[in-house]
């Protein structure tokens, strides 16, 4: 069972109970992320992230550590484009000492300078590491070409020289304004009553105040051709793309299902077709991404140089075909088993139910049941497929990010028209 409630500070609280598990996840959220960065301060909250593990004012980073292994959970982080999240998993009984692990963590983090600059050279490392993967700097190229000058298309990570100038000045304003109660969520699941949650909370986040909402401005997608010329690359990393739904899109299931069937699984038509059949490329599929007012669907592969051309042109068939030509009852019936069994799966443990719990009430201000998005998944018709796929690939050329030996790789806008 879902329950919700708002405390007299402002924090929401929502928990799931699922008494048939030993184990409680719980996560405290803060309803900003990367886009509420100014261009000079990009990254700040992924260098935050890495912050609050670093001391607090009763405990050292070597204690959290300790504390955290004698619970025998674990804890981590993540920063994302519109929200960043600390998150632990403990046996059930352990669940008011990880709270307090949690609070303090989240409120009482020193910021000290010393461990600013030591946490500093890590991160321009991780950054450094990102550079040097080409599968997966193509992903980051593609949405800074594809939201051109919008905070949505700079990296999570920062840049070198944003991350090279964060001194403890900045990052306690970007603590001090983000950490506040109408700005944070706290979700947990697992063998738990919501009203022992609600005690915890109330005792030990005791924050006040109240969030300077950031204003958002949804971006407007740039339909270019990018080509990064890395000669010693063996590979040539394409990433085509276009506009998708925001999250809470009503043809949203459409979407997905489409994705699978383009290229979200092995039994994809681009998969199936381009690596497979024609052994043209090792690594190749599609993917949404979703924000509270923009998305866009990409399409990666990897490939010779010699056979980017007619690696392109395979996906571009493959999306005519999508637009053109009716899917069969037999196909929709194997990607929405396909998109069910995924769903199910994905919320078997409580880390993944807290999580799902959070990301409903950011995007959609509700929780969901299973059973309500089992039923929109069946909901889609073979013709809201096609519909779908003129939505998104509406005649106008898709744009195209190119890493590896491109010197000579030589494409033109009319060529990328679907």
């Amino acid at each position: 069972m879902i329950k919700r409630s708002i405390l007299p500070n402002g924090i929401t609280v929502v928990t799931e109970r699922m008494p048939q598990v030993k184990s409680v996840s719980i996560g405290v959220w803060l309803k900003e992320g990367s886009r509420d960065e100014t261009e000079a301060h990009n990254g700040i909250h992924h260098f935050l992230e890495h912050m609050m593990f670093k001391g607090t004012t009763s405990r050292s980073a070597r204690r959290i550590a300790r504390e955290i292994d004698s619970l025998g959970g674990g804890l981590d982080a993540f920063t994302e484009k519109e929200n960043l999240g600390f998150f632990a998993k403990v046996l059930d009984e352990h669940l008011p000492r990880v709270t307090v692990l949690l609070a303090d963590i989240v409120l009482n983090s020193l910021l000290k300078k010393q461990d600013i600059d030591r946490e500093r050279g890590v991160i321009l490392e991780e950054i450094s590491m990102l550079q040097d993967n080409p599968e997966a700097l193509i992903h980051d190229l593609f949405i800074n070409a594809f939201w051109e000058n919008h905070p949505l298309g700079r990296p999570i990570l920062g840049t070198l020289d944003t991350v090279a100038k964060f001194d403890r000045d900045v990052l306690k304003e970007y603590f001090e304004q983000g950490f506040v109660p109408d700005n944070m969520l706290i979700t947990a699941a697992g063998n738990l009553r919501h009203e022992q949650v609600l005690e915890l909370i109330a005792r030990y986040f005791t924050l006040q105040g109240s969030a300077n909402k950031k204003e958002r401005i949804p971006p407007k997608g740039v339909f270019t051709i990018k080509l990064h010329n890395k000669k010693e690359l063996e590979q040539v990393h394409l990433c085509l793309g276009t506009k998708s739904l925001h999250y809470n899109h009503q043809d949203r299931y459409s979407c997905y299902l489409m994705n699978l069937m383009l290229g979200g699984s092995i039994s994809s038509r681009l998969f199936q077709n381009i690596r497979e059949r024609k052994g043209l490329a090792y690594s190749i599929f599609s993917y949404l991404s979703h924000h509270v007012d923009a998305g866009y669907l990409a399409i990666y592969a990897g490939t010779s140089k010699n056979n980017g051309r007619k690696v392109i042109k395979l996906i571009l068939d493959e999306i005519k075909k999508l637009k053109s030509q009716l899917v069969k009852d037999k196909e929709l019936r194997l990607f929405k088993d396909r998109l069910k069994g995924s769903l199910m799966l994905g919320l078997e443990s409580t880390t993944s139910r807290m999580a799902n719990l959070a990301r409903q009430m950011i995007y959609f201000g509700r929780c969901f049941t299973l059973d309500e998005i089992l039923a929109g998944v069946e909901e889609v018709r073979t013709e809201d497929i096609s519909k779908i796929a003129h939505f998104l690939f509406d005649q106008r050329q898709l744009s195209l990010v190119a890493l590896g030996d491109v010197e000579r790789f030589k494409i033109k806008e009319e060529e990328l028209v679907c």
